[in-house]
């Protein structure tokens, strides 16, 4: 055989191997996802519950942004509070024979209100009518800009968001640090590890972490064909919002990115963790009044006192509610979102 057509012959067997091992890789990923979307995951286009499809007519459609409390960390997913609200949204619609009306929950764990523009911006083609912020935990501790599905190129390329990664990384933290939100939240303060997990569980971890670094590789080769999406949080220019300067700037930039498009934008105060959240909402609050004071399309809602977070039948660890709280935020939310709506 000439040295051309050995060429020829090896190029075409490396190319059919990567192609059996992308095959093996997506098949497993669409695998993983039907799994695991209905119980904890999130779906091939990266947020939680079913694939919306393109509006129907007369359809009105809600986006929730947030942190784990929003996307409903340790409850299923008909649990946590986007899709109890749009159960009550749909069932008062249904007795007032109006349009459907859809709730899609575009939260994503530790994440702050940084990320919420890129999300926007990530899903403009889903085409809201009303962005709702649940806002507050995920910044009290500094500077956070976390924006997780940024750091994948295969969704900023393709919109598809594979899960394998994912369930890797989420075992792992779970393996070393008892939980999964525990290992985000150590993560992005570089805090050392607390909970001390026995060696099997720390080999398992290190197993499971060098899978996800060659996952990270191989997105790296897809990377070369897009760009990071900018940074969108704006200048550091002051807000009058004291030591929550960051965090006020970020939710400013995304409210009035909503607010620009002729969409309405509800900032909701999740329920009081303690002094400290207290004051951050007070300012925030405040922020919003002078930035947007003549804005008619805003609506800030304060759940603070709603819930106490101390009652384990409403929230199981002090943070994270049960079936039970989620329906309460659910409730107090029915009528504001549908005085918009309306």
């Amino acid at each position: 055989m000439g040295w051309g057509r050995r060429l020829l012959f090896g190029c075409a067997a490396c190319g059919l191997s990567l192609a059996l091992i992308i095959g093996a890789l997506l098949g497993l990923d669409l695998y993983l996802h039907k799994r695991f979307e209905h119980v904890a995951g999130l779906n091939i286009r990266g947020y939680r519950g079913p694939v919306v499809k393109r509006k129907q007519p007369g359809e009105q459609r809600l986006v929730v942004l947030g942190g784990s409390t929003a996307l409903g960390y340790g409850v299923p997913p008909s649990d946590s509070f986007p899709i109890r609200l749009q159960e009550k949204l749909l069932a008062y619609r249904r007795q007032t024979h109006r349009g459907p009306v859809s709730v899609v929950n575009i939260a994503y764990n530790s994440e702050g209100a940084y990320a919420f523009i890129y999300n926007l911006r990530f899903y403009d083609s889903l085409d809201y009518d009303v962005a709702l912020f649940y806002t507050g935990y995920n910044d009290l501790g500094g500077h956070n800009t976390t924006v997780m599905r940024n750091q994948s190129p295969i969704f900023r390329l393709t919109g598809y968001y594979p899960i394998l990664p994912l369930i890797f990384r989420e075992k792992a933290m779970a393996l070393r640090y008892g939980n999964v939100e525990a290992g985000y939240w150590a993560e992005r303060r570089g805090e050392p590890v607390v909970f001390r997990p026995n060696l099997a569980r720390r080999s398992a971890a290190s197993v499971l972490e060098a899978s996800v670094k060659m996952s990270h590789a191989l997105e790296q080769q897809l990377a070369r064909l897009t760009k990071d999406a900018p940074d969108q949080s704006g200048s550091s220019e002051e807000m009058g919002c004291e030591t929550w300067n960051h965090y006020c700037r970020s939710l400013y930039v995304a409210v009035d990115h909503v607010l620009h498009r002729g969409k309405w934008a509800v900032v909701v105060t999740e329920p009081y963790l303690g002094e400290g959240h207290r004051e951050q909402q007070r300012i925030m609050a405040a922020m919003l009044q002078r930035q947007f004071v003549a804005n008619p399309k805003l609506r800030y809602i304060n759940l603070g006192t709603l819930i106490d977070l101390k009652n384990p039948s409403l929230c199981y660890d002090g943070m994270h509610l049960t079936a039970q709280g989620n329906a309460r935020i659910a409730e107090a939310l029915v009528q504001p979102i549908l005085d918009l709506l309306e």
